[in-house]
């Protein structure tokens, strides 16, 4: 059974727009590639971070809400650990 999920994700600002938005269509296909449904993505752009993260002051800001078997969270949770473009990311159930 999938659960709702919501992923803040802030990329390096070292990307121009356009790569920041072909980075997000890449967090997209690997949340696919663990079988789970994008509901809808949210694009904040580029934002002033509260603290410096990884020497960086800004960062481009994605929201994706999506469905998601919990036993691949885990998973996924390892892919964006390892990805070197995402400075942080979150991972929150939905109720």
């Amino acid at each position: 059974m999938q659960r709702k999920y919501e992923s803040m994700i802030v990329l390096a600002p070292t990307f121009s727009e356009d790569e920041s938005k072909a980075e997000s269509q890449k967090i997209h296909a690997m949340i696919e590639k663990y079988g789970g449904e994008i509901v809808e993505t949210e694009e904040w752009g580029k934002k002033k971070l509260a603290y410096e993260i990884k020497k960086f002051q800004e960062g481009y800001f994605f929201i994706f809400y999506y469905l998601l078997d919990p036993a691949k969270v885990s998973e996924l949770e390892s892919n964006f650990t390892i990805s070197e473009n995402l400075i942080r990311y979150n991972i929150l159930v939905k109720q």
